[in-house]
């Protein structure tokens, strides 16, 4: 008998998957690139909303949330100082 919890994790992955290949998509479109039942979809789409890794919007459509990667940061000089409002000191 499969993990309960691996089965739930391989439908995440697969509808992660799918929606990073065809993003937006509905539940419909998420159960046809699956196929899988859509309630199955939905159960597991509601359980990665929660966890913040997807959303729905208007028009019921599931698209993926952006998250911040280290190439999206803006990163300081090497030569910039770590403080720029700081006053200098004269005794420096």
């Amino acid at each position: 008998m499969p993990d309960h919890d691996t089965s739930e994790r391989t439908q995440a992955d697969a509808i992660l998957g799918a929606l990073e290949a065809s993003n937006p998509a509905t539940i419909a479109d998420l159960a046809t690139a699956l196929e899988t039942h859509p309630v199955t979809v939905e159960r597991s789409c509601r359980s990665l909303q929660r966890a913040g890794h997807i959303r729905q919007c208007t028009g019921g459509v599931y698209t993926l949330v952006e998250t911040e990667t280290d190439t999206d940061r803006q990163t300081t000089p090497a030569d910039a100082p770590a403080d720029r409002h700081r006053q200098p000191n004269p005794a420096d």
